[in-house]
């Protein structure tokens, strides 16, 4: 419950996050898109999937804490994962983002593109975007975006020191969910050129823009 789990103002915030625990925002990822935290992780609130949201984008170990506007959220959030020893809940934080700013603090965004404008990208000559693909292997099979790199979510926080943080790079899913958890592990590991397609492969799709298929054996 929220009452067992302490609240913390943004102060004891900043001094939690110096020393290695993780913020994971909770919020609709077009809200995250807008304006967050810098450095919190994007894991968009489940109330069956929640623990195991956290285990595929975040390692063992860290402290976290939860920022949710909505004390309900963060109540059956913290209930979920309260009892979880893989990654020790440390706190809430609500209406963090608008605390965050009142502190003076700059909150940050996420470039989100939309189909058409990554098509258009990707079509220009000497394009140098690099485009990963987040979904599972298996999805990745039913079709994807010609060039594009394919790095499960679950191994994006391990893979991260294999990028060139000169490049921009657009992270891509099904529906723009996971891809901008990816998005944000990239931005807490301070990568700069970061952006995330709204909508994922699934607007891709409704635009008739091509995808590809490994060839089989």
């Amino acid at each position: 419950m929220v009452h067992d789990t302490p609240t913390l103002t943004i102060s004891q915030l900043k001094d939690t996050l110096k020393s290695g625990a993780l913020l994971i925002d909770l919020r609709p990822y077009e809200q995250f898109a807008s304006s967050h935290i810098p450095g919190s992780i994007s894991v968009v609130f489940s109330r069956k999937s929640l623990p195991e949201r956290v285990a595929t984008a975040i390692p063992p170990g860290p402290s976290i804490v939860l920022l949710s506007d909505d004390q309900d959220i963060a109540g059956a959030a913290a209930a979920a994962l309260g009892s979880v020893d893989r990654n020790p809940l440390y706190g809430i934080l609500s209406q963090g983002v608008q605390m965050w700013r009142d502190a003076g603090l700059p909150p940050a965004h996420l470039t989100q593109l939309s189909a058409p404008v990554l098509w258009q990208r990707l079509s220009t000559p000497h394009n140098e975007l690099v485009l990963i693909d987040v979904r599972e292997p298996f999805e990745w099979e039913w079709g994807h975006i010609e060039g594009s790199l394919l790095i499960p979510l679950g191994e994006i926080w391990q893979r991260t020191g294999s990028l060139d943080p000169r490049k921009e790079i657009v992270l891509i899913c099904q529906e723009g969910l996971r891809s901008t958890t990816a998005a944000s592990i990239l931005l807490h590991h301070k990568l700069p050129r970061i952006g995330n397609v709204a909508g994922g492969i699934g607007n891709w799709l409704d635009a008739a823009y091509p995808t590809v298929r490994p060839s089989k054996r």
